[in-house]
C-alpha cells in the first residue's frame, strides 16, 4: 500500500491554521435539507457492524498512545469531524455511528464532501467524500493486532474500558473480544485482498459486495479481487432515476431502491445470518440480518428531497456571456447523454442513459467485474436466484446471483418494510415493472433485454446538475478536473496527487501538486485507464473543440 499517513500539504496547512471546529462547522449550500435531515442522514443506524463500539471509542492508534478515534486520525483518512449531538453522543465523524453493541457506517461516511476555498469551509451534502476506507480499514486491523501483542498497549485498553480493580475473568473477555476481531478483521482483509490501493475517494463497493455474498455461502477460496475502484457518487436525484449504479444495473422500481440499499449495507459490514429463518417453526422468513430495512427507506426518502449545490457566492463569479456561448456547446457535444432536468422539481424523473464499453471507451474492469465475475454457490448451490424465484444457482454461478439471493432473502424476513417500498417507489414515480426500457448508445433497449449482459456492459451518463463538485471525474476517478475531460486523452494527466479539499474553481477540481506523503494516482495501473470519452475532441468523427471552446463548456457545466 503506498504510504498516505498524511493528507495532502494544502489540507495539512488547513489544519493548522483551522481549529477542528471549522470543519464541524462548515458553511452548509442550499440543498433542501434542514439540520435535521441532515443529522438523520450522517448518523442513522443501517445495520453495520465493524467492530464493538466501545472497543473503538478506546483503541489507540497503531503508533503512539493517541486513540484511534482521535478526530485528527480520522480526518486524515477522509473522515468530517462533527460536534456532540443527541444523535452523536460521543461526537464521532460525520457517516460514523452505533448499531447496538457496534460501531459501524452510516450513508454518510461515503457520500458527504467538504471542500476548502480562501479558507472558508463547505459542505456539500450527499457529495463525493476524499474518505478513504481501504485505509481505515487497514489501519484499524493493523491497532487490533498490535494492542494483542503490545502488554502496554492492552494494559491502556483494559484501564480505559475496564477501570481499576478489574477481574481476571473480565480481563480475559476482553482479551478474547480482541483475539475475535482480530480472526475476523484478518478474515475481511484475505477476502477482500487486492493489488490495487484505491486512495482518497474510492472504493470497489460492487468487488466488496459481492465478495461478502461469496464468503458467506461457506465456501473456501471464494472470491475475485476487488481491483476496480470507483469514485463514490454524488447522491442527490439517485431515487429520481430509473437506473442507478455506475453501471446502470440496478432498477429503482418495485423493489429495487430497497434491494440496492440492503446491498450496500451487506458491503460495509452488515451482518446476515445465512441460514432461513422459519416464523412459527414453518413459515419460511428468509434471512434474518443487522440491516436497519425501516431506516434504510427513510434514508431513501430523505435523500429524495435533497437538491443539487450551486456555484457558491464566494466562488469567482460565472462569467455570464462566456457560459451563454459554452451552452450551445453543451447541446452539440454533451446533452444527447447527459439531459437537462429541473434540480427542485419534487416531480423530477430521470431516463437513464448507457454507453457501451465499445462506445464509450473507458476502463472497462468495473462493468466487467460486476457482471462476468463467478463464484461458488456453496450452501446456495440448487436455490433459486432470487431466493424463491428465477433459475437454480448451480455449483458455479455469477457472482451477481449470489449476491441476489442473500438480498433477496433479507427482503423476505422485512415483508411490511418491502411493501412499504414499493409504494415508495410509486410515490417516486417508478412503474412496477422492474424491467423498464433503457437508452443504450443513443438507441431505447426494449424492455425485455433491459437487464442482459450486453445492456449492462456499460457505464451510466447522468445529468450533470452538481458536476462542479465532482472531481476527479469519469466512473473511476481518473481525470483530475473538469478542464482535462475536454481534452483527448493522449493529453490528461498520467499521473496526479490525491486528497486536497482545496477547490480550483478554474480547473474545477482539487489541488493535484505532490505533497508528503500524497497518494499518487497513477492511470497506467490496471482499473485506473483515463482513456475514452473523448466527446468533443474529433476522436468520434464530430469536429474537435477549440481551446476557447473548451473554456466556454467549462464556465457553462459550472452553472449546472
Amino acid at each position: 500500500m503506498p504510504n498516505h499517513f498524511k493528507l495532502l500539504m494544502a489540507t495539512v496547512a488547513l489544519i493548522a491554521t483551522l481549529p477542528f471546529q471549522a470543519f464541524a462547522q462548515a458553511a452548509y449550500l442550499s440543498q433542501n435539507w434542514t439540520d435535521q435531515d441532515r443529522q438523520f442522514f450522517y448518523f442513522a443506524d443501517q445495520g453495520s457492524r465493524l467492530v464493538p463500539y466501545e472497543l473503538f471509542l478506546n483503541l489507540e492508534q497503531a503508533k503512539g498512545e493517541t486513540l484511534f478515534r482521535d478526530d485528527a486520525n480520522l480526518l486524515r483518512l477522509g473522515l468530517i469531524p462533527a460536534a456532540k449531538s443527541k444523535r452523536n453522543p460521543d461526537a464521532l465523524p460525520i457517516g460514523v455511528t452505533r448499531n447496538k453493541d457496534a460501531m459501524g457506517f452510516t450513508c454518510a461516511a461515503c457520500h458527504t464532501q467538504q471542500l476548502s476555498y480562501n479558507n472558508q469551509m463547505l459542505r456539500i451534502d450527499g457529495g463525493q467524500p476524499t474518505f478513504d476506507l481501504q485505509q481505515f480499514v487497514n489501519e484499524l486491523s493493523l491497532t487490533i493486532a498490535l494492542t494483542l501483542e503490545d502488554a502496554e498497549k492492552f494494559t491502556r485498553l483494559q484501564q480505559r474500558m475496564l477501570g481499576d480493580g478489574a477481574s481476571e475473568a473480565a480481563i480475559t473477555a476482553l482479551k478474547a473480544t480482541l483475539i475475535a476481531q482480530d480472526k475476523k478483521r484478518k478474515a475481511y482483509r484475505t477476502q477482500n485482498h487486492t493489488e490495487t490501493a484505491y486512495g482518497y475517494g474510492r472504493i470497489d463497493a460492487f468487488g466488496a459486495i459481492l465478495n461478502q455474498a461469496l464468503f458467506a455461502t461457506g465456501a473456501k477460496n471464494n472470491r475475485n479481487e476487488p481491483n476496480a475502484p470507483t469514485s463514490y457518487p454524488y447522491i442527490w436525484d439517485t431515487p429520481q432515476h430509473d437506473y442507478v449504479e455506475w453501471n446502470g444495473s440496478q432498477s429503482n422500481s418495485n423493489v429495487g431502491a430497497f434491494a440496492r440499499n440492503i446491498g450496500e449495507v451487506i458491503g460495509v459490514f452488515g451482518e446476515i445470518e445465512t441460514d432461513t429463518t422459519y416464523w412459527v417453526g414453518y413459515f419460511d422468513g428468509g434471512y434474518a440480518s443487522s440491516i436497519q430495512t425501516e431506516t434504510l427507506r427513510e434514508i431513501e426518502k430523505t435523500v429524495g428531497k435533497l437538491h443539487s449545490p450551486l456555484w457558491p457566492d464566494t466562488f469567482p463569479k460565472i462569467d455570464g456571456a462566456l457560459a451563454k456561448q459554452g451552452r450551445v456547446l453543451y447541446e452539440q457535444h454533451c446533452i444527447a447523454c447527459h439531459v437537462d432536468i429541473d434540480r427542485t422539481d419534487p416531480k423530477r424523473m430521470i431516463k437513464v442513459r448507457m454507453s457501451t464499453l465499445g462506445e464509450i471507451k473507458t476502463d472497462p474492469m468495473m462493468a466487467e467485474n460486476a457482471i462476468l465475475n463467478m463464484g461458488k454457490s456453496g450452501k446456495l448451490a440448487g436455490k433459486p436466484r432470487f431466493y424463491f424465484a428465477g433459475s437454480l444457482l448451480p455449483a458455479e454461478a455469477p457472482a451477481i446471483d449470489v449476491a441476489n439471493n442473500w438480498m433477496v432473502g433479507v427482503i423476505k424476513n422485512n415483508p411490511l418494510q418491502a411493501f412499504l417500498a414499493q409504494q415508495d417507489a410509486k410515490d417516486f414515480g417508478h412503474p412496477e415493472d422492474v424491467h423498464t426500457p433503457k437508452y443504450v448508445d443513443g438507441a431505447l433497449w426494449p424492455a425485455d433485454r433491459a437487464v442482459s449482459k450486453q445492456a449492462l456492459l456499460a457505464y451510466k451518463a447522468r445529468p450533470l446538475n452538481g458536476i462542479w463538485t465532482s472531481a476527479p471525474f469519469l466512473h473511476n476517478g481518473s481525470v483530475p478536473n473538469l478542464y482535462e475531460l475536454l481534452l483527448p486523452a493522449a493529453e490528461r494527466s498520467e499521473t496526479f496527487h490525491m486528497g486536497s479539499l482545496v477547490f480550483d474553481p478554474k480547473m474545477v477540481g482539487f489541488g493535484i501538486e505532490e505533497a508528503d506523503d500524497s497518494f499518487l494516482f497513477d492511470t497506467a495501473q490496471p482499473g485506473n485507464s483515463n482513456a475514452g470519452h473523448e466527446y468533443g475532441t474529433g476522436a468520434y468523427g464530430s469536429a474537435a473543440l477549440t481551446e476557447a471552446e473548451r473554456w466556454a463548456l467549462v464556465e457553462y457545466m459550472k452553472t449546472l
